[in-house]
Parts: structure tokens; C-alpha cells; sequence
């Protein structure tokens, strides 16, 4: 190891005992009560051997974290998450690596763990762009800084260091793009009632089909892509559709449940509209579908995964001139809640969005929008109006007062 290497320093004073520093407690110094050099070295040593860390043997972040997220076995990430009752998909260990080899360990894998501190976390949080350069959403460089906190932990559980400099790092504030819902304009645009023209829009009627049940339902991506034909039903009053099972684009395979927390609801249902019901009968019959086949299959590609639909409804977006800063095929869930927030019960609103309850943070109403609203319940509104019939007395009573005041 070179001496630049080494986890401690030393300042020796005149008629002071040797002090030392120790890289994972950066700015304390401790005396080592020795006068002499050897003595100190062999002191230092030994506090670190008491504390679980080998003398020369502090890793760099690389050699501390490859495979950190993926690996299997005794003493790994995963066989300790599982041990602890947290049963995550590979899908989680697999992003968590990605972030950890794309963007954490290029800045600071040849970094020793004791020399990271919490100014160059936050520093390189800050200024965190994409593999391609492109400067990164607050939300992107805070799931940087989470993966940065967990292996973090591992150094300090490991003795290396006694804090977490990335715990201690402060998260950006919020999202630099905020998710919006697409404009009463755009929506009309891009789902017009006749059929023709909604597959002249999105290209081809599985794209026509699979963005207005996305429009209709509000539902995710991967539930919508995960949808069969038995899971069409027919109400009284139309079409519905339901799952409890959704795509999973990391792993490019089907799951038997949809994204939730442990209150949520485990199947997602949504209404259809005639013209979307219209659209997808159809795209059933033209193309042989039944029972347990799937609705939707990327082009060469098999199944349909959140990428895919997401590339798809951006150069709709682009072609028809209504791309914007913030939109996303996930906007269409913000409007989804935005137009129907206030038309029925929360509760009910609720339940279609997958919600225990609502999300302010999917509501965008405007001023325009409450107007709308009220203007639709114009005629109840005012019916609570309603003068009472004026009485003779109270006629006679304001003549005589203004008399009076005469």
C-alpha cells in the first residue's frame, strides 16, 4: 500500500505525544500518549485492529462493492435482506447494480471507503448527469444517492468507518421535471372518437387500443401490457377490464401481482368508454384473440415492456407537435385522476387509480378546470339559491322604516 494509502496521519508536536487521524473519522484528531514514530504507528494499528479493520487492508469503493446488489451467498446483500424478511424481485437487485456500476463507481470506485467524505457526495449528487451526459432529474440523482447510502452502511457495518458520508448528504429538494398531465387539447388530439382516425394517430391498432385503455383506466404501463382477453368483462352498462398481474421490463417477464404497497389494492379495474370498447372488440377479432391470450406484443420484440409503449408515445407526442417538457406516457395516469377528481366519491376515484386513498400529487386541477365542474352541476347549484317568498309584514316594516328615516 502506498503511504498516501494508509488510513491514518500523524502530527507531531514539540513536547506533545504523536496525535493521529484516522480517515474514517475525518477531523478528530487522537493522542497516541507515544513520543516516537514506531511507537505510534504500532498504537494506530493496533485501534484499528480492535475495531474488526486489518491494518493496510482498507478497500477502495471498488473492491468493496463489485457486485455488490447481484451477488448471491454467505455474507451478501441479498442473503441478508432475505435473512431479515425482505423479499425483493431480481429485478431491485438489478437496478441497484446498474446505479452502483453506471454512475457511483466511474466517480469514486478507486476512492479508499475512509476517504469519501460528505462535501464530495453531495458535490457530485449535485452535478450527477446520465451515461450520455445529459444532465439527470432531481428524482434520478436522489435514487443515486440511496444505492451511495446503502453501500455506505456496508463500510461502516464493516468497521471501516465509524460514519456514512452519504447519510449525511443531503437529498435534492424534489423533482427538477415534474410530472404534468396532458392539456384538454392534447388529449383531444390524440384520442378523437373516430376510430380511423385514433389508428392513424398512434399507427397501428394495437397502439390505438393500448394508449385509450390507458387514457380510459388510468392504469400503469405494465398493467396495462399484461392484459388478456379474459380480462375484458361485461357490466350492465359496458366494458371493463381487471388484472392482478403486471409486466416486469427488467426481468421482460410476467408477475403475478401489480405494483403496491402492503395496503394497496392487489387487482386494478378500470371502465371503458363505447369508443375504446369499440377499438379493442375489433382489434380482438381481427387478430384471432381468446381466453388466456395476451393483448398486446411488441413488434419483433415479444412482449410489450414500459420502454417500448414510453418510446412509442413520445414520437406520437413529437409527430403531432404536442411534445412538451415533463410529458411522459405516465402523464396520462396524472390525467386520468385530474379529470375525474371531484366528478365521483375519493373513495371510488381510489380504487380505480390502484390507491388506498388519493394522491394530492397526481391532481393538477386549475381554476378552468373547478369552473368546468361547477359549471356541469350549474343548475343544483343555484336550486339551494332560492329566495324565500317575501311576507306582507316585513314589506310593511321596511316602509315604515324608511319613512322614518326621511
Amino acid at each position: 500500500m502506498r503511504r498516501s494509502d494508509k488510513p491514518y496521519k500523524f502530527r507531531q508536536c514539540k513536547g506533545r505525544a504523536i496525535s493521529v487521524e484516522f480517515r474514517m473519522m475525518p477531523g478528530k484528531r487522537i493522542s497516541t500518549g507515544c513520543y516516537d514514530m514506531p511507537s505510534a504507528v504500532l498504537w494506530a494499528e493496533e485501534f484499528l485492529k480492535n475495531r474488526g479493520i486489518q491494518p493496510g487492508a482498507v478497500p477502495t469503493l471498488s473492491e468493496l462493492a463489485k457486485d455488490f446488489f447481484v451477488k448471491d451467498g454467505k455474507g451478501s446483500y441479498r442473503e441478508r435482506m432475505q435473512a431479515l424478511g425482505y423479499e425483493y424481485p431480481d429485478s431491485y437487485y438489478k437496478s441497484k447494480q446498474a446505479i452502483l456500476d453506471n454512475h457511483i463507481l466511474p466517480a469514486f470506485g478507486s476512492y479508499i471507503v475512509t476517504a469519501i467524505t460528505t462535501i464530495s457526495v453531495e458535490d457530485y449528487i449535485i452535478s450527477a448527469r446520465s451515461t450520455k451526459g445529459e444532465p439527470l432529474a432531481n428524482d434520478s440523482k436522489n435514487k443515486i444517492l440511496a444505492v451511495f447510502r446503502t453501500v455506505m452502511e456496508e463500510a461502516r457495518r464493516l468497521g471501516y468507518r465509524q460514519d456514512n458520508p452519504a447519510a449525511d448528504a443531503k437529498a435534492m429538494a424534489k423533482r427538477s421535471k415534474e410530472r404534468e398531465p396532458l392539456s384538454p387539447y392534447a388529449l383531444q388530439r390524440l384520442f378523437p372518437s373516430s376510430p380511423e382516425e385514433r389508428i392513424r394517430i398512434w399507427g397501428s391498432p394495437m397502439w390505438a387500443v393500448y394508449f385509450s385503455i390507458f387514457y380510459d383506466t388510468g392504469m400503469r404501463p405494465g398493467e396495462i401490457a399484461a392484459l388478456r382477453v379474459c380480462d375484458i368483462y361485461q357490466t350492465k352498462n359496458g366494458l371493463a377490464v381487471g388484472t392482478n398481474r403486471s409486466i416486469d421490463s427488467h426481468e421482460r417477464r410476467e408477475k403475478d401481482r401489480v405494483k403496491t404497497t402492503d395496503k394497496g389494492l392487489k387487482d386494478r379495474v378500470g371502465l371503458l368508454y363505447w369508443d375504446t370498447a369499440e377499438l379493442l372488440i375489433r382489434y380482438i377479432e381481427d387478430n384471432g384473440l381468446h381466453g388466456e391470450d395476451m393483448l398486446f406484443h411488441a413488434p419483433r420484440l415479444g412482449i410489450l415492456t414500459t420502454p417500448t409503449s414510453l418510446k412509442h408515445f413520445k414520437a406520437v407526442l413529437s409527430k403531432e407537435g404536442l411534445m412538451e417538457e415533463g410529458l411522459v406516457q405516465y402523464s396520462l395516469r396524472h390525467s386520468y385522476e385530474t379529470d375525474r377528481r371531484g366528478d365521483m366519491p375519493d373513495e371510488v376515484l381510489a380504487i380505480s387509480m390502484g390507491h388506498t386513498k388519493l394522491r394530492d400529487d397526481y391532481d393538477h386541477r386549475k381554476k378552468e378546470d373547478l369552473i368546468r365542474r361547477l359549471d356541469r352541476a350549474r343548475d343544483a347549484f343555484f336550486e339551494s339559491r332560492k329566495r324565500a317568498p317575501v311576507c306582507d309584514d316585513v314589506v310593511s316594516l321596511a316602509d315604515s322604516t324608511e319613512k322614518e328615516s326621511i
